[in-house]
């Protein structure tokens, strides 16, 4: 997959959120169930960099990230990211008012290429990793 496609792969993705009232998250849309935080992000740590795990080692990784969500006290939901075709899925996390830089840790940590972040009355970005 290009760089381009993959990019185009992550815009037409559907990143749902599984909270008591479900939503879904897309790329450069105002989420208006989040407009009373002030930050959040969407982020797994299944398929590193984008290696294919099997999916107990991508459960083990995300058990992982949910401690260090959990360790900083911050209130998240499970969520998981679909493809537009549906055929690829991950389960990830929807964590509330974390920050860029914290988000941006996890995700290099867990190896991912990119994430979702928001701000307060924002559209959701993609964000690539640093």
């Amino acid at each position: 997959m290009t760089s381009d496609q993959l990019h185009q792969a992550f815009l037409n993705t559907s990143f749902k959120v599984l909270a008591k009232t479900e939503f879904i998250i897309k790329i450069n849309t105002i989420i208006s169930e989040v407009e009373g935080l002030n930050s959040w992000a969407f982020i797994t740590a299944w398929n590193p960099s984008p290696e294919i795990l099997p999916l107990e080692e991508n459960r083990i990784r995300n058990k992982n990230l949910e401690d260090d969500i959990i360790k900083l006290g911050l209130k998240y939901s499970n969520g998981i990211g679909i493809s537009a075709d549906e055929q690829w899925s991950e389960e990830s996390f929807f964590i509330e008012n974390i920050s860029l830089d914290k988000a941006n840790e996890w995700a290099a940590k867990y190896k991912q290429l990119a994430y979702v972040f928001g701000n307060k009355n924002e559209p959701a970005n993609l964000i690539y990793t640093k």
